[in-house]
């Protein structure tokens, strides 16, 4: 209730005065306060906020860039003004709000600004690609499809069916125009540069093909043997080069087809990559025999030859990197700027294993892609930019897009393509465990083994040899290509239980065939079953250190058991490799686990094992000796040699006995001999005592 009368009067009640003093009390804690307040906000002393900006970021070399400090923030303004200091990434000091700078090299340059305002200081950053400029033409490159000058048509070889396939692919489509039978198994093939013909290397027939353009015609075949595998055309003069693989030769030819040179090289010449004005030419081979991968390269103007080798991988072994020696180098490629080359296959690591290294085969370090730079200046590998695909199989085709910055990179048996923003990817410190990202991974089909990119980049095209198909992709975003088109080439040669069989032997997709994708059958029986070249320490399943068996020419089980201490007596027993071994969850998919080797069958649990004992079962021809005539008769030496191999009493055939050249059986007991070579290196068989070996049989032995 309010007391009226004394608020007329004007004398202060108790309640009243108590108010009073609360309202003094509050309005000196709040000054107080705020007087506290300001001395801290005098005191106190706030770093700069820093922003790092440039006019681009992608130039070119000697292009000038313009970096800016612009958007740096002082909050408070104090103690004075801005400075900017510039570290510019390639070794570069620069000061001030804006420096100006060239980059010499290509590469990716991370430039850094340290902002101060005389008492703290920040840091702030930016990244700059620079690119070389391309050469005016083009370096050329084998592949197995090639666009005809104009980009109208695209032409691409089927190895499997002896044809050459012609796409029309104006104004964005992707129609097959016609199909041309050439020779036995064509793998690449290029065109003339004016592009009145297409040259086709036939592996299979040892010839080269000149077919047409216009009229789709074969014109001619000239016989050069040796297994012809990679053709490519010199971009300054119209030279033809062809690879012969156990020719172990790089035949030149003229325009007109007329030989000018056969150049000896060293085992299994493959791919190769000529620079744009024509004076060198790249070759890979295609297996590494020794401690280190090779490419040859060819001046072709004095026909000299400098080796390149590639060397091992020391790793360490991480889930997202490892070790191996660089093999089954099937891609060559000189980027468009004419300075790198790079060189595309697998890691196989042959040094791991309980017996070498004390760790045990993993399906993650076992083989993996590499994708590997080559220097033309000074001419060596550049090791510390290698890409090492994660999640992925061997790289067994690169193209790049016209500037240079993205490559697109085909896996075989992940049966994807792969992007990489080149100049970022490798700038990966090797061994740390760091992972070299791509920009995007796209599933294409079985086995690429082909890409393309327009001249002006906006599409690609892929070959994917075992689904008979063609991919066609819009690269409008270089960094996200997507499928526009896929057309069947080709109708399907083989048998459907070895085709299918085929598609299997060269997946290594997760998560039937492998873990993530790393390991197919044909990361070791390479190219339809040739042997890798590599001997392998198997001591965590069982056996010993063993070279890797060529299936060629076996007619899987024709020749007894398989391996060299006969531990699988079925083609289906593979099945304990890919789930035991290589990570996958396995063909059977019936629930139940491999069935044991020398057990019950594992024969009969799917389709799909089946069809892969189906295919190789199908490898019952070796490959041709270039000791043989053209005809497949032998030499006098050799007739002389064969009088020799069957006399009694040089005992040749008491275990290669002709018509297999082997005594082995896949009776109850296998026929194992000791011959004097085991050691204890040679380990077990099956996990139990090794007391002889398989005798191998001899057909094929040449290669």
């Amino acid at each position: 209730m309010v007391d009226r009368t004394s608020q007329k009067s004007g004398v202060t009640p108790p309640w009243g005065r108590y108010l009073s003093t609360v309202r003094i009390l509050i309005v000196a804690s709040i000054s107080l306060f705020l007087a506290c307040s300001t001395c801290e906000a005098a005191t106190q002393q706030f770093p700069p906020i820093p922003a790092a900006s440039a006019s681009t970021t992608q130039a070119w070399t000697g292009q000038i860039v313009t970096f800016s400090g612009a958007g740096s923030i002082d909050p408070d303004n104090a103690p004075s003004s801005m400075t900017y200091a510039w570290d510019l990434g390639d070794g570069t000091i620069a000061a001030g709000i804006a420096p100006t700078h060239a980059y010499a090299d290509p590469g990716a340059y991370t430039a850094t600004v340290t902002v101060s305002d005389g008492q703290s200081a920040s840091v702030g950053s930016v990244t700059v690609v620079v690119l070389a400029p391309p050469t005016a033409v083009r370096p050329s490159a084998t592949s197995p499809l090639a666009l005809r000058p104009g980009e109208a048509e695209l032409w691409v070889a089927n190895p499997d069916s002896d044809t050459v396939t012609i796409l029309s692919i104006a104004a964005g489509t992707l129609v097959v125009a016609a199909e041309v039978r050439v020779g036995d198994r064509p793998r690449t093939l290029a065109f003339a540069r004016d592009g009145s013909c297409v040259w086709v290397a036939c592996q299979g027939s040892g010839d080269i093909w000149q077919v047409d353009a216009a009229t789709r015609r074969a014109q001619r075949r000239v016989v050069v043997g040796g297994e012809p595998y990679g053709i490519c055309v010199s971009p300054a003069d119209g030279t033809v080069l062809v690879t012969r693989l156990s020719g172990d030769a790089l035949t030149v030819l003229s325009p007109g087809m007329v030989l000018l040179a056969d150049i000896a090289l060293p085992r299994q010449p493959r791919a190769i990559a000529i620079a744009a004005d024509g004076t060198c030419a790249l070759i890979t081979h295609y297996l590494s025999r020794g401690a280190a991968g090779l490419v040859s390269v060819v001046h072709l103007g004095t026909r000299q030859i400098t080796a390149v080798p590639l060397a091992d991988d020391i790793g360490p072994d991480t889930p997202s990197s490892g070790k191996g020696i660089p093999n089954l180098l099937s891609a060559a490629v000189i980027e468009p700027s004419g300075l790198t080359a790079w060189v595309g296959g697998l890691k196989s690591n042959t040094g791991r294993g309980l017996t070498r290294d004390g760790h045990a085969l993993n399906a993650e370090n076992r083989v993996r892609g590499i994708c590997a730079p080559i220097r033309l200046s000074p001419l060596a590998e550049w090791a510390a930019r290698r890409i090492d695909p994660n999640d992925a199989d061997s790289v067994s085709a690169i193209a790049f897009s016209p500037n240079g910055r993205y490559a697109y990179l085909a896996h075989q048996g992940a049966g994807t393509v792969s992007v990489y923003d080149v100049p970022m990817a490798s700038q990966i410190v090797l061994g740390d465990g760091s992972t070299a990202s791509f920009e995007d991974r796209i599933a294409v089909g079985e086995a690429p083994q082909g890409v393309v990119v327009s001249g002006d980049g906006t599409r690609a095209w892929l070959s994917c040899f075992l689904s008979r198909t063609v991919v066609a992709l819009d690269c409008a975003d270089p960094r996200h290509p997507t499928i526009s088109a896929t057309t069947v080439v080709t109708a399907e040669s083989l048998r459907a239980d070895i085709a299918e069989g085929k598609r299997a032997f060269y997946r290594s997709s997760a998560p039937k065939h492998s873990l993530r994708n790393y390991i197919a059958c044909a990361s070791c029986h390479a190219d339809g079953g040739m042997s890798d070249g590599r001997t392998w320490d198997m001591t965590s399943v069982g056996e010993g250190l063993r070279n890797t068996t060529d299936l060629r020419g076996r007619g899987g089980m024709a020749h007894g058991p398989v391996h060299w201490s006969a531990n699988f007596d079925e083609i289906q027993d593979f099945e304990n490799d890919i789930v035991n071994s290589f990570g996958g969850t396995g063909l059977a998919q019936d629930g139940s686990p491999p069935n044991a080797p020398i057990g019950p069958p594992n024969a009969g649990r799917s389709r799909e094992l089946d069809a892969l004992a189906a295919y190789v079962t199908s490898l019952s021809e070796p490959p041709r000796s270039p000791a043989r005539a053209a005809d497949g008769s032998l030499s006098p030496s050799a007739l002389r040699g064969k009088t020799l191999f069957e006399r009694a009493d040089v005992g040749c055939t008491s275990c290669h006995a002709p018509p297999r050249f082997t005594d082995s059986t896949l009776a109850t007991s296998f026929v194992l001999h000791d011959v004097g070579t085991l050691s204890a290196t040679s380990g077990s068989r099956l996990g139990t005592p090794l007391t002889g070996l398989d005798t191998p049989s001899l057909i094929g032995v040449w290669d």
